[in-house]
């Protein structure tokens, strides 16, 4: 059975998700009937239409971990899920990057497909991560979710 690291920020470089998501796959035969995830990337373009170089991402560390492995209980709680993970990075990314993973895994798929966009939507408000957009044309701005 493989174990996962602990929801939570790390810096860029420091997981790799390709790992993660195998490790995810297989942490212990028979027990779920289905794994979700959500892998978040770089957008090409902001919402704006602006062509994006880089964005930049940087968090509490300690409060921002704390309200992801929060966002994880209450979702194993509210949906009956086996488990949940989120992984977020910090640092600079550059357009089609993964910046965030966000593991499911419960017995029936009803669960799990219900649960993943209230985990989405919460990580993507709650923790203290901060998100700043640098474009093409050297101009830069932060983003509000």
């Amino acid at each position: 059975m493989a174990t996962l690291p602990e929801s939570g920020v790390y810096e860029k470089g420091s997981l790799d998700f390709k790992l993660l998501l195998y490790d995810a796959l297989y942490r212990d035969p028979g027990r779920d009937g289905i794994v979700l995830y959500y892998a978040g990337t770089v957008k090409e373009l902001s919402r704006e239409g602006k062509k994006v170089r880089a964005l930049y991402i940087e968090a509490h560390p300690t409060l921002a971990s704390e309200k992801l492995k929060e966002i994880c209980a209450q979702a194993i709680a509210n949906f009956s899920l086996n488990e949940c993970k989120i992984y977020h990075l910090k640092g600079t990314f550059y357009p089609g990057e993964l910046l965030v993973l966000a593991l499911i895994w419960s017995r029936d798929r009803s669960q799990a497909l219900s649960a993943l966009p209230y985990v989405v939507e919460r990580y993507k408000k709650e923790p203290l991560i901060w998100k700043k957009e640098i474009y093409e044309d050297s101009t830069e701005k932060w983003i509000v979710e």
